[in-house]
């Protein structure tokens, strides 16, 4: 067993201000264990993600993998000038892929009035509104540039280097713990596909990544390909259909459940090649389309944490291999430090919220760890069952719910100490019972019917007005839904 003492943790570090920062933060004070939390943040404002930057699409003129791995990026590279306009995948017309009730934080409904599937900006109001009694915490206009154990080999301590303000002041300051909470919507992951690298460089005028795209006006009266099957390759290949030339082309490994059966789309499997000097694409059931004016990737992104010292080896795999994390959190050789929100295809406020419970707890002594060999024993049967790539962090549902229902059920596991007689006392995840893994499995079907109300769907409020009711009887024992 991995046993933190209690007190031997007090001051601790949290990169970034987004959603699962500002829970971590919210469930740490909640342990009143430590003495000092300190959120960096390089925006000028929290919501991480949910800030939109309305800058214009940006061509993709580099191939991810090909050029700069994330593994090679230095913190010190991205744009210290002005840090409030940093890209977010922002663009207009977002609204959210989860009804409220299932994205919110678990003691912070959305406003009364909020449409079933929120907006960008509802959602980055919710945000401020979260956050408004831990804004003291956060040091705004700050990006970490390194983290690395103390020099001091008889400290088990972090140093922290971050850049402060426009001018780019080195600030240093030691930490018992580090929380990685820096998301990971930043760097763009570009698929191998045959001739992608000399698209690139042929015409990189006409390739995008789905992280710089804003709206699709740039789009209008071309003739355009989307690869990718994701939600917001669904959502933004609605709003292209509308403008480009139709049909829109979508090229993915399986129809995404939140794409719906638009006349003014023509889909295709796999993408195989790509031939600049035709401007054509062939797939793979050997189908060509010819004459592509722009093709718009939203083929997700890879895992970057740029700050972290290279002596602390995370990233594998161009961005995309398996973290040395337990339980998608710890670090294994280094359980002071935390990620929070690695896994994909997730409902993410209410999961960061189920691991920042377990990091305080453990932190604060209140919970052991297993041994390293038990860790690396919990990471070698989820390479097993799911490879050691992209599947290792995909909890597409109902392993998410599986997942959080374990993460809550760990915290309450948590023991008294000398200054926690009781050992429930701190802050508790989100309980999830039949109801809310059912209103999970069904999001993408009622994300479907909200769509097809089109510009009423604004009036929308509630999944029964789209014609879903909740029956526990079509649950199985697990809480989630009986398959037709």
């Amino acid at each position: 067993m991995t046993q933190i003492s209690p007190g031997a943790i007090k001051h601790i570090a949290i990169i970034g201000a987004g959603p699962s920062g500002l829970a971590t933060a919210k469930y740490l004070l909640a342990e009143d264990a430590f003495s000092k939390i300190t959120i960096y943040e390089q925006r000028d404002f929290v919501g991480g993600i949910w800030n939109y930057t309305p800058l214009p699409p940006k061509p993709q003129e580099t191939v991810n993998g090909h050029v700069t791995r994330p593994s090679e990026q230095k913190a010190i590279d991205v744009i210290t000038a002005n840090l409030a306009k940093l890209n977010t995948p922002m663009y207009e017309g977002l609204e959210s892929n989860l009804p409220h009730m299932l994205m919110q934080f678990s003691d912070t409904p959305f406003p009364e009035g909020t449409q079933l599937f929120p907006t960008r900006e509802t959602v980055w109001r919710y945000l401020q509104d979260y956050a408004s009694d831990i804004n003291s915490m956060i040091r705004f206009g700050h990006q970490v540039v390194d983290v690395r154990p103390s020099r001091d080999a008889n400290l088990h301590a972090w140093e922290v280097t971050a850049k402060a303000g426009a001018e780019g002041v080195d600030e240093v300051e030691r930490f018992d713990a580090v929380i990685a909470a820096n998301g990971h919507c930043d760097w763009p992951m570009l698929p191998e596909i045959e001739g992608l690298d000399a698209w690139s460089k042929e015409i990189p005028e006409s390739l995008y990544h789905s992280v710089s795209y804003k709206n699709a006006n740039v789009f209008e009266n071309k003739r355009v390909l989307l690869v990718g099957g994701g939600p917001s390759g669904a959502d933004i290949g609605r709003q292209v259909a509308k403008v480009c030339v139709q049909p829109l082309l979508m090229a993915q490994i399986e129809k995404s459940p939140y794409q719906t059966d638009e006349p003014d789309t023509r889909d295709y499997p796999t993408l195989v090649e790509l031939i600049p000097e035709e401007r054509a694409a062939r797939f793979e059931d050997g189908s060509i389309e010819r004459d592509i004016d722009a093709i718009i990737l939203c083929t997700g992104y890879a895992y970057s944490f740029p700050f972290l010292a290279p002596t602390l080896p995370t990233i594998k795999d161009e961005g995309i291999g398996a973290l040395p994390l337990y339980q998608y959190v710890f670090h294994m050789q280094h359980p002071t430090l935390a990620f929070v929100e690695t896994p994909e295809m997730i409902v993410p406020f209410p999961l960061a919220e189920c691991q920042a419970a377990v990091i305080a707890r453990v932190w604060s002594g209140r919970l052991t760890l297993p041994s390293l060999h038990d860790m690396e024993d919990w990471r070698e049967s989820v390479v097993r069952e799911r490879g050691d790539g992209r599947g290792f962090h995909s909890l597409t549902p109902p392993l998410d719910l599986e997942y959080m229902k374990a993460m809550y059920d760990w915290s309450l596991k948590a023991k008294a100490t000398a200054t926690c007689e009781n050992p429930v006392r701190g802050k508790l995840p989100k309980y999830w019972d039949a109801k809310s893994c059912w209103l999970r499995m069904m999001a993408p079907e009622m994300k479907k019917a909200f769509g097809a109300r089109g510009e009423e769907r604004s009036n929308v409020l509630s999944y029964e007005e789209l014609g879903f009711e909740f029956d526990k009887s079509e649950m199985n024992t697990d809480g989630i839904p009986i398959p037709d």
